[in-house]
């Protein structure tokens, strides 16, 4: 099964300074690896744009993973 690794899109948010008064920021940070142990025993690190020859059972795995963004459910990897 050929996957492809999507990244992680990642909400960094700093807290606002009290003693000159700026404001809260927020920025997002773009993951372009992962690492990951696979329901086969392997670990992999996975790396955005890539395409993976997975067996089955790790590729099914792989297409279930999500992250939260903005309180939105994003895959991870999608078919390559």
């Amino acid at each position: 099964m050929n996957i492809q690794f999507l990244g992680i899109k990642n909400q960094i948010k700093k807290s606002g300074c009290s003693s000159c008064g700026s404001r809260q920021v927020s920025k997002h940070m773009f993951q372009r690896e992962a690492r990951m142990v696979l329901p086969s025993g392997q670990t992999k690190t996975f790396y955005a744009g890539e395409l993976y020859d997975v067996m089955e059972k790790d590729g099914n795995f792989l297409l279930e993973q999500t992250y939260s963004l903005d309180g939105q459910a994003v895959k991870m990897f999608k078919l390559g």
